[in-house]
C-alpha cells in the first residue's frame, strides 16, 4: 500500500507540474513614453521615443528607401554590419514635429556608428554615444 501511495502522489506531482499554468517573464520594450530615460546631454530635450506599430512603420519605410539602402552598402563597404530593424531607435521631435530615427551599425572591433535619418532623408553618420 506504501509503494501503490507514492506512486500516486508521484504522478499527481509530475502531472501538475505539465498541466498548471506558469508565470512567465517576457523581455519587452517599454511601451510608455515616461518610462524612457533620455541623457541629458544629448541635445534633443523635446523628443518622444515611438513604440508599437507606429514605430514599426516608420522602420519598414526607412529600410526599404533607397537611401538607407545607399548608407547600408557604404558603411559595409567599411567594416560595419546593420544591427537589424529591432535595434533601430525612433523619435518624434514635439517641436518641430519631423521623425528622426537611428539605425546603429557595429563593426568587429565592436564600434558603433549611427545612421542618422530626419523625415527619411538620410542625414550622415554619428558614432553612438558610449553612455
Amino acid at each position: 500500500m506504501k509503494k501503490f501511495l507514492t506512486v500516486l502522489c508521484g504522478g499527481l506531482i509530475a502531472l501538475s507540474l505539465f498541466v498548471t499554468t506558469g508565470n512567465t517573464a517576457k523581455a519587452a520594450e517599454p511601451t510608455d513614453p515616461s518610462t524612457v530615460t533620455e541623457p541629458d546631454d544629448c541635445g534633443c530635450h523635446d523628443v518622444t521615443p515611438l513604440f508599437g506599430a507606429e514605430r514599426n512603420k516608420i522602420v519598414a519605410k526607412i529600410i526599404s528607401g533607397n537611401e538607407f539602402k545607399t548608407a547600408e552598402k557604404n558603411l559595409n563597404k567599411d567594416g560595419f554590419k546593420w544591427n537589424g530593424a529591432n535595434s533601430i531607435e525612433v523619435l518624434k521631435h514635439n517641436q518641430a514635429g519631423m521623425i528622426i530615427v537611428g539605425v546603429p551599425f557595429t563593426n568587429k572591433n565592436g564600434n558603433v556608428i549611427m545612421a542618422v535619418f530626419f523625415d527619411g532623408k538620410f542625414m550622415g553618420n554619428e558614432p553612438a554615444d558610449s553612455n
